[in-house]
Order: structure tokens, then C-alpha cells, then sequence
């Protein structure tokens, strides 16, 4: 299997360890990082040992989850996901100034997330990777940057623009930067675009225009913890 197919599960139990809580069969990034949780296989026994690692009524988002025990998880919603991939970067000719994103940038960042949605990022989110953006008269318009990384592989992440900002080449010209630096470092620079968001209408227009292409889809689970502790 390539590890493309379950790179959450790569990234906790790789370079990503120290950001998140790995057992055996299950593991999760820290809550303050991500609500992503990653299971080894999509058997029962899994989503089991995840509960381990997840509070009463907290929520993770799970790719290749399988079966949950109902008192120990309840089933909020299943995300369809696209897996897009970028084997060669296609000339970006787009021309404007961008800056390195970082602690001193958080609040900003968290600002513009939460005013576009472009998937989960939480307060130390951008500790995963690199992040730049754009900034017009102080203000973050929008950004770029990396979340899932394992060896070989990394994510592109939290591409997002401002209402009123749009047209100007932004999201293309950030993503061209990250994705340089990915091949740079000889890694496979991947996304994943929710279908029926935002993001799937950039996908079209921009990725594929920097030779992403689609390589697979999967659902990815949302799950609450359940108060009951469950069958001992």
C-alpha cells in the first residue's frame, strides 16, 4: 500500500510523533495541533484503541476508519476527500511580494482560517511545516503552508484568500512556493480538497493549473467520543 492511501497514520508514527499521542494501532495529533486521528487499519480493534486516546466528547477526524463500537463513539458525519498530488510544478508566473509566516503570526492566521474555511487549523497548526502568506496594508489576506509530513511525502495545507482578494494570483503563487520547496527537498508534495467546499473550486483552477492531479478519493469519518467507557 502506498503510505499516500493513510498518511496521518505515517506522519504520527514518523517525523510527526512528537506533535501528537501514537499507540499501537491508533494515534492523534494533539488537540491544539489538529483534530486529525489516524488509525493503523480500518479494523474495529483501532477505532477501539483510539478511544483510549481521545477525551469525553472530543471530536477527531479519522481517515480509514472502519467500524466504531457504539458506545464508545458516536458518528457525527463521513467527509468525502480527494487526494491530489503534484509530481512536476508547473511554471507559476504570478508576481507579487510574500512573507514567512510564524508564531508572531498566529493570531492573524487564525483570523483568516476561521473567515474562509479552509479545513481544520488549529492554534499550533502551523508548527507542522512552513507557512508564507500576503500581507496588504498589515493585514494577512491570505497563506499557505504545510500540515501532514512523513518521509517523502508532504502536505500542502490552509490554502486560503480573503474576500475581496481573490483574482490576484495569491493562492497560486503561495502554493508554488511550498510545493518548490517540497521537491526541493525531494518529496512528493500532495492535498486533499473536501468535495462540496471551497477549496474544491480552487482545485480546478489552481492545482491543477501547477500539475496536481487527483490520485484517489476516501471518506474520512467524524467521530465524537462517547461519555460511556464502553465494554471492559
Amino acid at each position: 500500500m502506498d503510505p499516500l492511501d493513510n498518511p496521518a497514520w505515517h506522519a504520527l508514527t514518523g517525523e510527526q510523533r512528537e506533535f501528537g499521542v501514537v499507540g499501537s494501532l491508533a494515534a492523534r495529533y494533539c488537540a491544539d495541533v489538529s483534530p486529525i486521528a489516524a488509525v493503523a487499519d480500518s479494523s474495529i480493534e483501532a477505532t477501539n484503541e483510539l478511544s483510549q486516546l481521545v477525551t469525553p466528547d472530543e471530536i477527531v477526524a479519522v481517515i480509514m476508519a472502519g467500524p466504531v463500537d457504539a458506545s464508545l463513539w458516536r458518528e457525527l458525519t463521513t467527509i468525502e476527500l480527494t487526494q491530489w498530488v503534484c509530481d512536476t510544478l508547473e511554471p507559476d508566473e504570478t508576481d507579487f511580494t510574500w512573507i514567512e509566516l510564524g508564531e508572531g503570526d498566529a493570531e492573524d492566521m487564525q483570523r483568516l482560517v476561521k473567515a474562509t474555511d479552509p479545513g481544520p487549523f488549529e492554534r499550533l497548526t502551523h508548527q507542522l511545516g512552513d507557512y508564507v502568506g500576503v500581507r496588504v496594508r498589515s493585514r494577512l489576506v491570505s497563506m499557505a503552508g504545510e500540515r501532514i509530513c512523513f518521509e517523502g511525502n508532504r502536505e500542502v495545507s490552509a490554502v486560503c484568500t480573503a474576500e475581496g482578494f481573490g483574482g490576484r494570483g495569491y493562492a497560486q503563487g503561495l502554493v508554488a512556493e511550498i510545493v518548490t520547496r517540497q521537491h526541493c527537498a525531494n518529496c512528493r508534495s500532495f492535498l486533499h480538497v473536501r468535495v462540496g467546499s471551497p477549496a474544491e473550486r480552487i482545485a480546478s483552477r489552481v492545482y491543477a493549473k501547477l500539475g496536481y492531479h487527483e490520485r484517489i478519493r476516501y471518506p474520512m469519518k467524524v467521530l465524537r467520543r462517547s461519555h460511556q467507557l464502553g465494554p471492559a
